[in-house]
């Protein structure tokens, strides 16, 4: 068994993503879903460490993600985390507010929170995280190197799978 990556259950799992970097978008591990694939910070103290961290949408009924105008570099910034709700369809509804580059210069701009807010809906909602942590790099961020020996992909799936039996 992998121990270097866990289920967050309960409470722990809620605000895990607050302040953190969406450094990829995976549809290729979860049938008929979608893992964000982030670095998050262990608190909100400044310098604090990262880790790694997968949300797992399971049974994905809906994306919506407002990209216009906006010129991704190096992932989105999680800003604020919604609550969790239920959508008239009986799906989870995950909702956070991101920041990203915008314009011709790539200039971090807050907009307007209507057109900032990324939504999804799916049957059911997890998270993993890595049990390892690192400083971040001197722009607040993980490289691909670092991800991986935090945790490989396959640590995560594997983990995804022992929490779906």
């Amino acid at each position: 068994m992998d121990e270097a990556v866990v289920e967050l259950h309960g409470a722990e799992r809620f605000g895990v993503a607050q302040d953190s970097r969406v450094a990829a978008s995976r549809w290729d591990v979860l049938p008929w879903g979608l893992v964000l694939d982030l670095d998050s910070p262990l608190s909100e103290a400044p310098d604090t460490e990262l880790r790694r961290v997968w949300l797992c949408f399971h049974g994905l009924g809906a994306v919506t993600w407002p990209f216009q105008e906006a010129r991704v570099r190096t992932g989105c910034w999680i800003v604020v985390e919604f609550p969790m709700g239920t959508t008239s369809a009986g799906l989870l509804s995950y909702s956070f507010s991101t920041v990203l580059p915008v314009g011709a210069t790539g200039e971090l701009v807050l907009r307007d929170v209507d057109e900032d807010v990324v939504e999804i809906q799916a049957r059911r909602f997890s998270v993993l995280a890595s049990r390892a942590s690192v400083p971040p790099d001197a722009e607040g961020q993980l490289d691909w190197e670092t991800r991986m020996r935090l945790a490989s992909d396959a640590s995560f799936v594997d983990a995804m799978r022992r929490s779906t039996r």
